[in-house]
């Protein structure tokens, strides 16, 4: 039997006289050496304390470098992290965030200026987008300066825009739709405080009005249809006039329907030319399909605007205002799928006489002249 169990039985008071008398002996044994021991440890106090306290110090010194070299890990790594996101920050805010400066269609063009100039043509008949210049702030912000050309006194404006994160918030002013009373059957009648349904002058009443008027004026103004023209029949009248044709409304809704704002097309071909658009979206460009007959190419061209904005409705949906545009254009594009693309009115730029002749065509209700500028030749 080991010691260990001897001294087992010992405690539980389980072992015989003998075994307790073998117990006790060894007791005596590991007293009388632990008092040996003890007066050793005494001679030996002073010096073992000494070599203690300089252990101590070492491993102390030793904790303080290392701790030093932990905070100054720390630090290079929170500079190399700092550096890394202001380096890369650009890369990083534009993988998160809204890009306005990409330029996926045109080399020498960002997207958002093809995307406000379509927004523009198709439902601002006066006004022109020329272009769009984005300016980094950090961080998905940026500064816009959209410029837009007015089409009757041919001057440029700036307006001042902002994207965040995502959110874009253009100056009010940016959106310069048309009132929705400027062509006698653009939409349902709109009655005014005076119960009046619309600003237009008969064709009697301008006729008479311009004649007494130099014909050194340039005048805009709307001319409103008394019933619906396909293109041939509005591109048959154009050709037998003097003035110039602008935007032209298209009818987008059954006559008894209430659809703002009103919707049309640029019936020129001026502007910038996207001719990598045109290929994805073909009759984008109208001067790039010249030896198509013109009111083939001014229907595909409207198709062609409707379709371009179907399919970034995701940067229109953007906007502070006009966020339902592709929308609302998905259910323009199914109207005139069906009904065809016609329209019930246009804006026209021309001298008074200009004006009185094609207010003697039949189908011509009335204008409403919203601008007109003197221009006197030779100076």
């Amino acid at each position: 039997m080991t010691f260990r169990e001897l001294l087992e039985k010992y405690k539980n008071h389980t072992a015989t006289p003998e075994e307790r008398k073998q117990v006790e002996a060894e007791l005596e044994k590991y007293n009388a050496l632990t008092e040996y021991l003890l007066e050793q440890d005494v001679d030996m106090e002073g010096e073992d304390l000494a070599g203690q306290q300089e252990e101590l110090q070492k491993i102390d010194r030793s904790m303080k470098k290392r701790g030093r070299r932990i905070i100054a890990i720390a630090v290079v790594i929170a500079c190399v992290v700092m550096g890394a996101l202001t380096a890369f920050q650009p890369a990083i805010s534009k993988v998160i965030w809204y890009d306005p400066t990409e330029r996926s269609m045109q080399e020498f063009a960002y997207d958002i200026d093809c995307h406000m100039a379509v927004l523009t043509e198709l439902t601002m008949p006066e006004v022109q987008v020329e272009s769009v210049l984005p300016t980094e702030q950090g961080w998905g912000k940026y500064d816009l300066q959209i410029q837009q050309r007015d089409w009757s006194t041919g001057e440029y404006t700036w307006l001042n825009g902002t994207v965040t994160r995502g959110k874009i918030e253009l100056n009010h002013n940016a959106y310069k739709y048309s009132s929705m009373n400027v062509f006698s059957r653009g939409t349902k009648p709109f009655v005014d405080v005076d119960g009046e349904h619309s600003v237009i002058t008969p064709s009697a009443e301008a006729k008479a009005a311009l004649a007494d008027l130099p014909e050194y004026m340039q005048m805009e103004a709307y001319v409103s249809l008394g019933k619906d023209w396909t293109m041939e029949e509005l591109e048959n009248f154009a050709a037998q006039q003097d003035g110039y044709l602008g935007w032209v409304g298209v009818r987008i809704s059954p006559e008894d329907q209430q659809l703002f704002p009103l919707m049309g097309f640029d019936a020129s071909d001026s502007g910038y030319v996207f001719n990598n658009v045109d290929e994805a979206y073909p009759f984008y460009e109208l001067s790039m399909h010249e030896d198509v007959p013109l009111a083939e190419a001014w229907e595909k061209h409207f198709l062609a605007l409707l379709q371009y904005s179907i399919d970034h409705q995701d940067f229109y949906a953007r906007l502070n205002q006009s966020n339902n545009h592709g929308s609302t254009c998905q259910m323009v594009q199914e109207y005139v799928t069906e009904n065809g693309v016609k329209t019930y009115g246009f804006l026209y730029y021309g001298t008074p006489a200009e004006m009185r002749k094609l207010l003697e065509n039949e189908d011509v209700e009335g204008i409403y002249v919203t601008d007109y500028q003197l221009r006197v030749p030779g100076l």
